[in-house]
């Protein structure tokens, strides 16, 4: 039996396929481990995969370039419009992920939307990182499609 939970992510998954066409999304209605999945693989269109989910009957999940975050509960249409809004500004170039480093691994991953001249941090995730600490350095991750959302 379908939940409401899984029909709100099942039609916002099926909208972000209709704003981007040109890309391919696997869709699957019965994964293992979680209630409901879409992989986007990297693609031309998109620099690098993405894997979108819901989990725990009402998370929607995002998951791209050390990046996990997710909007609960999804019954709310504020918390459900702003994954909508995350996932297609991502897809579309227009959002990026600046990745925190330590050494040789991502310790935090920020998805960073366009204000003014800057960037501002709409979510991110943070990672547990050992001692010592070598020197922080920064990198972004942005799709730089040669497709454009409907």
């Amino acid at each position: 039996m379908r939940t409401k939970q899984f029909e709100i992510a099942l039609s916002m998954f099926e909208k972000l396929r209709a704003a981007f066409p040109a890309l391919s999304m696997e869709f699957d209605l019965q994964p293992a481990h979680v209630d409901l999945a879409v992989d986007i693989p990297a693609q031309a269109g998109l620099s690098f995969p993405v894997f979108l989910n819901l989990q725990n009957l009402d998370e929607l999940c995002l998951e791209a370039s050390a990046l996990g975050v997710s909007w609960f509960p999804c019954t709310n249409p504020q918390k459900a419009e702003n994954y909508f809004e995350a996932v297609s500004g991502l897809l579309s170039g227009r959002f990026r992920i600046l990745q925190h480093w330590r050494g040789n691994r991502v310790v935090k991953a920020e998805l960073q939307q366009p204000i003014g001249d800057g960037w501002k941090t709409i979510t991110g995730c943070s990672y547990l990182l050992s001692v010592p600490w070598p020197p922080k350095t920064v990198k972004v991750v942005q799709n730089t499609p040669s497709v454009q959302s409907e």
